[in-house]
């Protein structure tokens, strides 16, 4: 096996350890996303206690991500969240929907599915209400926006193993002239 040969092998070899380094990074991983939400009869939902207005917060993350909300109840009203995800208004199997309260509770679920979607009180229905925003995965929330690094990572390896194999075959090529 002459030189050049021989260098070609190990830059071919070198190219392809790097352009699969990227796969290994994997997908991107879910996230914990937490909320405070804040809710009045006579207000809606806010971030915070003097926030509430209706429609509320516009509340976002992405699928797969789990998200905790801790509700508490303003007025001292009893009040239930729903996460609308069918948009008919009622709770149905497997939306999101929190225990009745009226001081503090926490409501926990994973974003299954992308969409926006409406979010509302079971009780008092049109007067507190508001959206909720699922990104489909790897479309990064505003909270996380190094969400889609993965994508670039592939590309960039892809691009460094054809310039690799390009730069091994122009020596391969030369060395036989």
């Amino acid at each position: 096996m002459t030189k050049a040969s021989k260098a070609a092998l190990v830059l071919l070899v070198a190219g392809l350890a790097l352009g699969a380094l990227p796969l290994a990074a994997g997908p991107a991983r879910a996230a914990s996303v937490s909320y405070d939400l804040f809710g009045s009869a006579a207000s809606g939902w806010g971030l915070t206690s003097t926030s509430e207005t209706n429609p509320g917060p516009v509340l976002s993350a992405n699928v797969g991500d789990t998200v905790t909300i801790t509700l508490h109840s303003t007025d001292g009203f009893p009040h239930q969240l729903l996460i609308d995800l069918n948009g008919n208004g009622v709770a149905d199997s497997g939306e999101p929907l929190s225990a009745q309260f009226a001081s503090t509770t926490t409501l926990t679920f994973t974003v299954t599915q992308a969409g926006t979607f409406h979010y509302l009180c079971t009780i008092h229905g049109s007067a507190m209400t508001g959206s909720f925003t699922a990104q489909g995965t790897g479309t990064p929330a505003p909270s996380n926006p190094s969400g889609s690094s993965t994508s670039t990572l592939i590309i960039v390896g892809v691009v460094l193993a054809i310039a690799v194999v390009a730069g091994v075959s122009i020596v391969v090529l030369r060395s036989r002239n």
